[in-house]
């Protein structure tokens, strides 16, 4: 049954980062779609995506699990399909799945290589073409590419990681230039912190150098529901937006209540425009065959 309550899909959301977005977005009134590849949770993998929506439904929110591969374009056009006729709209996409192998050119393998490309481009390209012409339909939505800021410093000792990243930023930076004036916009969202995760857990990574999920999901509860399109386009971290809207207490995010965590993000980035921003070469026309 369709509802008129606002609606997110969240793809990668079995746990970490994404578990927490899905979980606040609920708590903020949103139906979420909680999309992922993982259907069943293990030791080695704890949660899924009906552990999700059970969090959620316990709390009392409204959320549907949808088994995503993103690697499949099958599996975001279900997803999107989903919520579209579970909600009757589709107001936030959030793309959150992620490979990632921090090592240097000669020691990734070209399998690994085309495992962050497939997942991390090619799956937040193929997501943006299935929901933003629902959004432009709609003339209204959000969409939120969890990817960095573009800085020479990212790409030192990661740099196959990073080409797959910085295409995601180059995605939404693009992209931004085709939805202006259109009710819909798309920008980026990276942590400044290290953020508590699985991931981090394995590694041992200590509590004091981290922050909790919900510095991130706050930010895109924030930026999913903003009414002007002043952020498409914008590559945003955390912290820094969470600032810009008024926030300054940022110890109820520690891990360790204790310590405040360092920051791994410049506390300023290289703007990349150019003095011919906004000049058009009109070197291909309707006749050309380039």
């Amino acid at each position: 049954m369709k509802s008129p309550m606002m609606s997110a899909l969240v793809i990668g959301a079995s746990r970490g980062i994404g578990r927490q977005i899905a979980l606040t977005l609920a708590r903020n009134g949103y139906g979420v779609t909680v999309a992922a590849k993982t259907v069943e949770s293990t030791e080695r993998l704890p949660g899924s995506i009906h552990t999700v929506v059970d969090e959620i439904q316990r709390d009392g929110g409204v959320a549907f699990p949808v088994q995503c591969d993103c690697r499949q374009e099958s599996d975001v056009r279900n997803a999107v399909r989903v919520t579209h006729e579970r909600f009757g709209r589709l107001d936030a996409v959030i793309y959150n799945a992620g490979a990632i192998t921090w090592q240097p050119v000669l020691e990734t393998p070209l399998k690994r290589l085309d495992l962050m490309l497939d997942v991390n481009v090619r799956g937040a390209y193929v997501t943006v073409q299935e929901s933003v012409p629902v959004m432009l339909q709609q003339k209204f939505g959000r969409l939120v590419l969890v990817a960095p800021p573009i800085y020479n410093r990212f790409f030192k000792g990661k740099t196959p990681y990073s080409i797959t990243k910085v295409g995601m930023t180059v995605l939404a930076m693009g992209l931004a230039n085709e939805l202006r004036d259109t009710g819909v916009s798309i920008c980026t969202l990276w942590p400044a912190t290290v953020i508590q995760s699985h991931v981090t857990d394995v590694m041992h990574v200590p509590r004091s150098h981290m922050r909790t999920p919900d510095i991130f999901a706050d930010a895109v509860c924030r930026i999913v529901q903003e009414p002007t399109d002043k952020l498409n386009g914008k590559v945003l971290l955390d912290e820094d937006y969470l600032r810009s809207e008024g926030v300054t207490d940022f110890t109820r995010y520690r891990c360790d209540p204790d310590v405040e965590p360092p920051r791994m993000m410049p506390r300023a980035l290289p703007d990349l425009t150019v003095q011919e921003e906004h000049e058009q070469l009109n070197i291909l026309n309707k006749d050309s065959k380039l």
